[in-house]
């Protein structure tokens, strides 16, 4: 595997990480309705896909 899918493949478990973080605090935080949280949870479902298309686009 070369250098540059090593870091592509890294890069993409940061951004899920932090996604996933996100995802905890979401859903652990009791002042966010539920209604809100499906939002949020659709909003970070856009920023992630955007994210990775970002990150594939660089090595490609």
């Amino acid at each position: 595997m070369s250098w540059q899918s090593i870091e592509t493949l890294g890069s993409i478990a940061m951004i899920e990480h932090i996604i996933r973080k996100f995802r905890e605090l979401i859903d652990t935080d009791s002042s966010i309705p539920p209604e809100l949280r499906g939002a949020l949870h659709a909003t970070l479902d856009e920023h992630l896909l955007e994210a990775k298309k970002r990150v594939l686009l660089k090595v490609h």
